[in-house]
């Protein structure tokens, strides 16, 4: 059994307030006997003018969120999986929405850049296009160990993709970690609805570390989840900053799919007829 902690953020164009907030709520989270924390994503900048991320974001050895993290996960003792930051690209041009995975040394075990990029026309809330600004990841899908448990890496919009974290499950991770900035337009109808099914899907725990509030313009969902592989939501939070915390246990995961083998039970659907 290892408690892991989700910190809901409302991360701003303050870099410095948003690593003394985020220092704040991880040794709060240490406190109540976290061994794994995650972080939301955007955790170390978020801005209304996303064409201005590669101007103000850094290289990923120069950021100090990232460096903040690396420290507190040595001093502190613990796993710290950052959400995700937003870093420059080695071109300057765009950024990367890039997730790490940090042991108790103060070692980067395991990075994840976004797959999917949040590019959508949502009516009269208007058009989002991530990917002007935000490289989409060309390395694939990525599980890393930590504390025991295997976690499948992906960052919001991922959430939509269902066969993404299917092939994380396949391939051996346990919890899932969907750290996110939601939309206030879409998150009241789909986020935890989409959470809860990848959790009964995949038979594995998911970590949703959200981003909440409004800031500069900016508004965002809040509404952090912790959810077992049954689809039971042990962990909640608002619309503020908080920690929540919950219990994982990886027999709790092996059990429901021994219950539920719905993994070993895919078959290949081959062609799709038309019946007429």
């Amino acid at each position: 059994m290892t408690v892991f902690a989700a910190l809901q953020l409302c991360s701003t164009s303050d870099v410095a307030q948003n690593n003394a907030t985020i220092e704040g709520l991880v040794r709060d989270a240490v406190r109540q006997g976290a061994r794994v924390v995650s972080l939301p994503e955007a955790a170390n900048i978020l801005l209304k003018d996303q064409m201005a991320y590669p101007r103000l974001c850094l290289p990923e050895a120069e950021d100090t969120t990232l460096a903040l993290c690396v420290s507190l996960a040595a001093e502190l003792g613990i796993w710290l999986h950052t959400g995700s930051l937003l870093v420059r690209t080695e071109d300057g041009k765009r950024v990367w929405n890039r997730a790490h995975v940090i042991s108790p040394e103060g070692r980067i075990i395991a990075c994840y850049d976004k797959l999917h990029t949040f590019d959508v026309a949502l009516g009269g809330a208007g058009d989002f296009i991530e990917s002007r600004a935000v490289s989409p990841g060309e390395k694939g899908a990525v599980i890393c160990d930590a504390a025991g448990h295997a976690l499948g890496l992906s960052i919001c919009y991922d959430l939509r993709f269902p066969y993404l974290f299917r092939a994380l499950a396949t391939a051996g991770a346990e919890v899932m970690m969907i750290p996110a900035s939601f939309s206030p337009i879409t998150g009241p109808l789909h986020w935890e609805v989409l959470l809860k099914a990848r959790a009964i899907e995949t038979g594995s725990y998911v970590v949703a570390a959200a981003q909440c509030g409004t800031r500069d313009g900016v508004a965002t969902f809040g509404q952090s989840r912790i959810i077992s592989p049954m689809g039971e939501v042990l962990a909640s939070a608002g619309d503020a900053p908080c920690v929540i915390l919950a219990d994982i246990d990886a027999e709790t995961v092996a059990s429901t799919r021994r219950r539920l083998p719905v993994l070993s039970q895919t078959r290949e659907i081959g062609e799709v007829s038309y019946a007429s």
